[in-house]
């Protein structure tokens, strides 16, 4: 596989010690019962990272001189980004992950979980909230937002929102090479968690998923659109269940109570497929009683013998008296 020589310049520089700031602790951070509003936010447009060095784009952020490698290797990627953004369709993968995720919250947590809709917040303040020029912009702003860095998203001006935490989930899509050079989809997201009433961070977690099974190149996806479009949707709802899985161990969430199960009913009997209308069935009488034949067996015995009854004396013929 080609190398470039940023990799040495890289790897000299990775071996100076770095100080990186720990992650908030999150134990905790959602009380039992607190509202959770749920929003992904997803990038303008497609990362399409081409070439294998340019994975380098990560480790350079820690690094001294770190932001000038940095600039140049995203400028070229973005750069190619909008040039292939066109051949691709407008998806919304981000539907798709807030509609799993927060059907998995609702049985992580005891509390309500909203979407922002159901939270009483403004599509023009959603809007406002992922407001960028490309997705570059969008990255610099949302993706890679630090813990020790403001919120670029102010909560705390909607006072509405004062008991609430908000999750907010900044869901980035596109291609990534493997160290096989393959050209996989992936669909990450890096995902935080707020106080309203501060805005202050609770918590903060990155996910990345990506479909190992592609074969296709960037020039097959190019020519095809719809087919990397197929298998990101298909990393949605596992990417969801990680980003819901993941708070829900950090922040030690308890689960919502399971349902009362109401008594059974009785069994109905179906015929072609569909229940009988009872209103429009008509009325059937009971079925009459069986008549009862007569008796043939003896009478039942009494404390005496029935009285018997003595023979007639046969009729004598009468006879006139003889002169």
């Amino acid at each position: 596989m080609r190398r470039h020589p940023l990799f040495a310049v890289i790897a000299l520089l990775l071996a100076s010690c770095v100080t990186v700031e720990p992650p908030p602790n999150p134990r905790g951070s959602i009380k039992p019962g607190q509202r959770l509003i749920v929003m992904v936010l997803q990038s303008p447009g497609p990362w399409i990272v081409a070439d294998p060095d340019s994975k380098a784009e990560t480790a350079m952020k820690v690094l001294p001189l770190g932001t000038f490698l940095q600039g140049i290797q995203e400028d070229r990627i973005n750069d190619l980004s909008k040039e292939i953004q066109p051949y691709l369709p407008r998806p919304r993968y981000d539907q798709a992950v807030e509609a799993a995720l927060i059907a998995a919250l609702k049985a992580a947590h005891d509390g309500p979980v909203q979407t922002s809709a159901e939270a009483g917040i403004a599509p023009l303040q959603r809007k406002e909230w992922n407001a960028a020029s490309d997705q570059l912009d969008w990255r610099r702003k949302y993706y890679f937002t630090e813990s020790d860095r403001p919120s670029p998203r102010d909560y705390s001006k909607l006072l509405s929102l004062d008991d609430a935490v908000v999750l907010e989930v900044n869901l980035s899509f596109g291609l990534e090479p493997d160290e096989q050079d393959r050209t996989l989809p992936l669909l990450s997201a890096a995902s935080r968690a707020y106080r309203a009433d501060t805005t202050r961070m609770l918590w903060s977690r990155e996910e990345r998923l990506s479909d190992t099974t592609s074969s296709t190149t960037l020039s097959e996806f190019r020519a095809e659109p719809a087919q990397l479009t197929d298998r990101l949707y298909a990393l949605s709802l596992p990417l969801a269940a990680k980003i819901a899985a993941g708070l829900a161990q950090d922040a030690g969430l308890i689960p919502a109570p399971p349902p009362i199960l109401a008594e059974p009913a009785p069994a109905t009997t179906f015929v072609n497929g569909a229940a009988p209308d009872i209103s429009t069935a008509p009325l059937v009488a009971p079925p009459a009683a069986p008549a009862v034949e007569p008796s043939t067996a003896p009478a039942p015995a009494t404390d005496g013998p029935p009285a018997e009854r003595a023979p007639a004396p046969p009729e004598q013929p009468q006879v006139s008296p003889s002169h």
